[in-house]
């Protein structure tokens, strides 16, 4: 029993013969305890700025302090250590006085018989505290993890957004509060529409910190540069300074012309499809691999004919195959693809409705599921409604 680690007990103590009984009790038990005394509140206060001990052992009558007032003096640097009072006063009210000012238990020296009536209460006031750090710090957490939700939700593109010559419609659900997925859209200056998709490998909080930095790169890039491959060459070498081989990111990035016309995109390892009722779907690839992972790529730049009004972009992260083929042994981007194609005489929001069906029903080990559609605006609406 007594591989486990000691557990640091300060003792505020200045009567020898306790502190010699607990040494006693102590060094009986099955536990193992590591025992520093003091006989002051001052020197006690000078030993827990050096070293934070897992209990405070506490005797209210010291030399230079009495009462709850010892108390009170060791709580206010002691943080959140548990304090245990060791008194020789059988006294009920002071007893619940200390309770209530914050010490774990109050243990009566004499009623101390076996190293149990001592160890227990010490290791269970030690317990309990761990217990509420942890839930504090899961607490904490989970704030953190609310507020990268609430600022993830800020950076989408409002669905009342519009984009002339161009109806759209995007939808993002994390796995987790926060998650690496992102679309995102923008007009610029000249008329050009930026467009992307990316998927952050993991979820959770970190990931969604890497997805917040990727988007304010892209989004600086493409007011300052007209070339897709250009822009995720420069983002690749500074996620790979930055995520060192920890996260990568796969992205498809276009730009329409003013006109609508033409598609220039450059893609890392994230394809897009171009569906039109007429012809075979066109997947819009590259062979480079996801961002940071080699910092000297350089992503080629590629351009198609959109091939507005009649056709429908589709871009979606993998996390979509969970939703539209749950059976893993069935999943492939062609099975959400095909999905696409059968509900694209509808809205964009049919089709987006179609593609995230099942998402609630995949349960907690699903991914992060994104899609973003793009067709040309109809009676000069630029939003599916």
């Amino acid at each position: 029993m007594k591989d486990t680690p000691s557990r640091f007990i300060l003792m505020v103590e200045d009567s020898l013969d306790d502190i010699e009984a607990v040494r006693r009790w102590l060094a009986k038990s099955e536990s193992s305890y590591e025992l520093q005394v003091t006989e002051t509140l001052a020197a006690a206060i000078e030993a827990v700025s050096g070293r934070f001990p897992d209990l405070i052992l506490l005797d209210l009558n010291l030399p230079d302090s009495h009462g709850l007032e010892s108390l009170n003096q060791i709580q206010a640097v002691a943080n959140d250590v548990p304090i245990v009072v060791f008194s020789g006063h059988a006294d009920r009210s002071m007893a619940i006085l200390a309770v209530r000012s914050g010490a774990e238990d109050y243990v009566l020296k004499d009623e101390v018989a076996s190293p149990e009536h001592l160890t227990r209460p010490i290791d269970l006031a030690i317990e309990r505290c761990r217990r509420r750090l942890a839930e504090k710090s899961l607490l904490g957490f989970h704030n953190q993890l609310a507020l990268a939700h609430r600022i993830q939700q800020m950076l989408l593109p409002e669905p009342s957004e519009r984009f002339s010559g161009v109806q759209w419609c995007g939808r993002c659900e994390p796995a987790e509060q926060a998650g690496g997925d992102f679309y995102d859209l923008m007009e610029l200056p000249d008329g050009r529409l930026a467009f992307v998709i990316a998927d952050v490998s993991g979820h959770g909080l970190v990931p969604a910190m890497v997805m917040m930095e990727t988007r304010a790169i892209l989004r600086a890039m493409a007011m300052m540069c007209d070339d897709p491959g250009t822009i995720l060459s420069n983002a690749n070498k500074i996620l790979c300074r930055d995520v060192q081989l920890r996260y990568f990111v796969t992205m498809f990035l276009g730009f329409l012309c003013p006109q609508r016309k033409t598609i220039r995109y450059a893609s890392a390892g994230h394809p897009a499809y171009v569906i039109n009722p007429n012809e075979p779907v066109c997947i819009l690839s590259s062979k480079e691999p996801p961002l940071g992972i080699v910092d000297t790529l350089n992503y080629v730049t590629h351009e198609v004919v959109s091939g507005f009004p009649q056709s429908t972009l589709l871009m979606f992260t993998d996390g979509i195959l969970d939703s539209v083929s749950p059976d893993a042994s069935y999943q492939s981007f062609d099975h959400v693809v095909d999905k696409a194609v059968r509900c694209n005489q509808g809205t964009l929001r049919d089709v987006i409705d179609s593609l995230f069906e099942n998402i609630h029903n995949i349960g907690v080990d699903r991914d992060d599921c994104t899609a973003l559609l793009l067709r040309a605006a109809v009676d000069d609406r630029s939003v599916d409604d």
